[in-house]
């Protein structure tokens, strides 16, 4: 069996990509396993479904990532080199 190696930077990024890899292989497992006359249906729910699922929770986890940098910058601002204004502010 093939093996897959994934270079990610964060627990949020890991996990939306096994789940994108667990959405496709049970995208395949289904089209697989539907009945006769049937694949196209049950493929395009699971699509409907878990996809939207994907993305929602994938959506979710970038804008926590983004929210706890934003969070940590406030914490801890980095001055400017003149002026001690907090950068990005």
């Amino acid at each position: 069996m093939p093996t897959l190696t994934i270079e990610y930077q964060t627990d949020a990024e890991r996990m939306a990509l096994e789940q994108a890899i667990a959405y496709v292989q049970n995208l395949n497992q289904l089209a697989q396993t539907a009945e006769h006359g049937t694949v196209l249906a049950v493929c395009e729910q699971l699509a409907l479904s878990g996809g939207r699922q994907l993305l929602r929770e994938t959506l979710a986890a970038a804008l926590q990532t983004r929210a706890d940098t934003t969070d940590a910058k406030k914490k801890f601002p980095a001055t400017a080199a003149r002026g001690g204004t907090p950068v990005g502010f």
